[in-house]
């Protein structure tokens, strides 16, 4: 009886246990599910006779939920671009708006530009401002779309104020729409409080793209340098040069300013956004520019674009009654009149304030979505302009971390000889989203629960004195726990050693200096060796290392480096379509001219390795021999060329050793 008793009760928690994986499995969305989305799933729980009027209201909320979602991805992140006060006219062309077709409404807004008055402005939104605009929308025009008050009395329905609530996540946008409805019919009485609507767009990671894209170019001016470009590679912009003819020159300054629109609309166009969704064919290798404006990669199609219809502010000089002419250099000079006797030379140089604006336009195939903003490039004096915004910029980084919604745990951890995992305590904890780093703080005890933005492929990076920084890659988009490994630095002796091409090393004479640089590849953690040096010992943590170095020897005698004459050109699309798509090529070529000069010192040999090593290893070790390889010190310009050679081969290099 006892047996058969025991059989009952596994036969009953067999039971149990499959009942419980069935209801685990049928209702996972359920249990996984935000509150969001569970109080979503719950209000769409209505009784028939609620029903009518629940869709009635539901599919009005999404029609006017969609169309300010769009309205702001065309805007730059406004529903409304902020007024001009100065006004766009003759005497303020640009204004802080773009309009994309002239004379429209169809406008974004620039993120920067340079207003009338000359100052720095940035318009750039956070995503704060973006979700009130985005409530106040569905506020002020919810009711013009619940017009249907013939339903509402078959109902007999009351309702309350409209108060919207939104969300901006990286995929979607979600509204809240507060909007109490009772409905009161004979003995059947119901009331729905909220309704719950998302637009599936990804808003906030384009936002966090295009403020990528942004920032480097605020930090960078990829754009501005490549307008320098354009005036020094086309012959059809006058910029700087000498020649040795007495006819002059002189150009129409609206036809060079013609020329100059057609050269910037064309080339910023070949611009293909490194990191984004291009497609890049073997035939038209050379008609586009790549910037690595993005660190990262996605699935958008990034796009920069310049109209001629757009306004462009160009000024040059010297000019002269619509003119630019040369400056002579027979002119104005008693040596200049001399040498106007034997021949005539003339000097060219001009110098260019220039401002237009740019496009950039994000486009998520998946969602059929684009989000777009302009900003504006500048030159001042042929040279990019000075970013005078560095205070707004952080300003906008801050809103981002300030936009902590999501709890995070992160354990720091090191790892003991032994190789297990042990606590670590005061660590530095930061978040880093994109280019926006925030601060957690310090751990106390074993861990640290902070609120982070929500935010994919995000590093989560813990520092601490004697320990190599940890960095792990999380996903914030709901509650998680995260443990990050920080590997310990150990101090260690070194030495740099010379291999002979006969395979003996030697030590460095006081002739010789060497300098090595060692670069772990997963965490970037670099240090370097330099012989001689008084104080010779590193740091050194588990990983693999790059290590890249150079022998440098004095010589006996100088070494002559001989005149030499070459022609570089440079590659550039011409100002037709057709040159962008492999029809046309064009080049532009330099002849370059250099004087002979002698050496004192040459590079006699290198090191170029890659090298790993475990915590064991660096544990048991006190000192680490670094080996550069030489074929011996050069003694004319052939055998300084031969030792390069000899480098690029890696002939009888020797890997590190640790003792």
């Amino acid at each position: 009886m006892q047996k058969r008793g025991q059989m009952t009760l596994l036969i009953i928690l067999g039971i149990v246990v499959l009942a419980s994986v069935i209801m685990i499995y049928t209702f996972r969305a359920n249990l996984f599910a935000s509150e969001w989305e569970t109080q979503q799933a719950i209000s769409l729980s209505v009784p028939d006779e609620a029903e009518e009027l629940h869709s009635y209201v539901s599919e009005c909320i999404q029609e006017v939920v969609e169309e300010p979602v769009r309205l702001m991805g065309q805007q730059g992140g406004y529903l409304e671009i902020p007024t001009d006060e100065i006004g766009r006219g003759d005497h303020n062309p640009f204004s802080n708006s773009l309009e994309i077709f002239p004379g429209t409404d169809f406008e974004t807004s620039y993120w920067f530009y340079i207003a009338a008055n000359g100052v720095q402005q940035s318009q750039i939104p956070d995503l704060e401002t973006m979700e009130i605009a985005l409530e106040e929308y569905v506020d002020d025009n919810l009711v013009d779309c619940l017009d249907n008050f013939e339903l509402y009395e078959e109902n007999n329905a009351s309702v309350g104020v409209v108060d919207t609530e939104v969300e901006i996540l990286n995929d979607e946008v979600r509204f809240t729409v507060n909007y109490p409805v009772h409905i009161e019919l004979e003995d059947f009485s119901f009331d729905f409080d909220s309704f719950y609507e998302e637009v599936d767009v990804p808003l906030g990671e384009m936002l966090e793209t295009s403020i990528e894209i942004m920032n480097e170019e605020n930090e960078n001016f990829y754009l501005e340098d490549l307008t320098v470009d354009m005036l020094v590679l086309y012959d059809e912009i006058p910029f700087s040069w000498m020649e040795f003819d007495c006819d002059t020159e002189v150009w129409n300054e609206e036809d060079v300013e013609k020329s100059l629109k057609e050269i910037i609309m064309n080339n910023i166009l070949a611009i293909k956004v490194g990191g984004s969704n291009y497609y890049q064919s073997e035939e038209s290798d050379e008609d586009y520019f790549e910037w690595d404006a993005l660190r990262g990669t996605n699935d958008y199609n990034v796009n920069l674009l310049y109209s001629q219809n757009w306004p462009l502010s160009m000024q040059v000089y010297p000019t002269e009654d619509g003119e630019l002419v040369e400056d002579s250099f027979t002119e104005g000079s008693p040596l200049g009149s001399l040498m106007s006797t034997f021949f005539c030379m003339n000097n060219y140089h001009f110098v260019y304030d220039i401002k237009y604006p740019v496009l950039v336009s994000l486009y998520d195939e998946e969602t059929d979505y684009t989000f777009q903003f302009a900003t504006m490039v500048v030159l001042d004096n042929n040279a990019a302009r000075e970013n005078e915004l560095e205070d707004e910029i952080a300003d906008i980084e801050d809103t981002i971390c300030a936009d902590a919604t999501t709890e995070i745990t992160v354990y720091p951890v090191a790892v003991s000889d032994s190789g297990a995992l042990v606590d670590l305590e005061e660590v530095e904890i930061s978040f880093q989203c994109i280019n926006n780093v925030c601060p957690l703080g310090e751990t106390r005890g074993s861990g640290l629960v902070a609120e982070v933005p929500a935010c994919v492929n995000a590093q989560i990076v813990a520092s601490k004195e004697g320990y190599n920084n940890g960095i792990e890659i999380v996903t914030t988009l709901e509650e998680s726990t995260v443990t990050v490994v920080l590997e310990n630095l150990y101090e260690i002796e070194y030495d740099l050693r010379i291999v002979d091409t006969d395979g003996t090393t030697r030590e460095a004479t006081s002739e010789d200096t060497i300098i090595v640089t060692m670069t772990e590849e997963e965490t970037g953690y670099t240090v370097t060796l330099i012989n001689p040096n008084d104080e010779n010992f590193i740091e050194l943590s588990a990983g693999t290392y790059d290590i890249q170095g150079t022998l440098v020897s004095d010589v006996d005698f100088d070494i002559e480096i001989p005149e030499s004459s070459y022609t570089t050109c440079t590659s550039n699309p011409l100002m037709s379509l057709g040159g962008l798509f492999g029809l046309d090529s064009g080049s532009s070529c330099v002849d370059v001219d250099t004087e002979a000069f002698e050496l004192e010192s040459a590079m006699s040999g290198g090191v170029d390795q890659e090298w790993s090593v475990d915590r064991d290893e660096l544990a048991d070790a006190s000192l680490l021999t670094i080996y550069v390889t030489s074929p011996g010190v050069p003694e004319n310009y052939d055998e300084l060329d031969s030792v390069s050679a000899y480098l690029d081969i890696k002939i009888g290099q020797v890997e590190p050793e640790l003792t």
